[in-house]
């Protein structure tokens, strides 16, 4: 599955917070994830509340989150 992540998107459930920009995921003003092959990459443990962003960003892509830090 192809996604273009190169624009801008933001998410419907936390329009102020959550965004994707260039393969990544950001969460207020910080990178917490990066897609690649389908995946979201989590290189390392976040707060409750970006971790609800994280997972509601790859359940609307249609992703698997790999966590590194685990």
């Amino acid at each position: 599955m192809y996604i273009k992540t190169e624009v801008m998107r933001g998410f419907n459930k936390y329009k102020q917070n959550l965004r994707m920009h260039d393969g990544a995921i950001w969460s207020y003003n910080t990178k917490v994830a990066t897609i690649s092959d389908g995946k979201m990459i989590v290189p390392k443990w976040y707060s409750q509340t970006t971790s609800k962003h994280i997972n509601y960003a790859a359940h609307q892509l249609g992703l698997t989150v790999i966590r590194e830090y685990e």
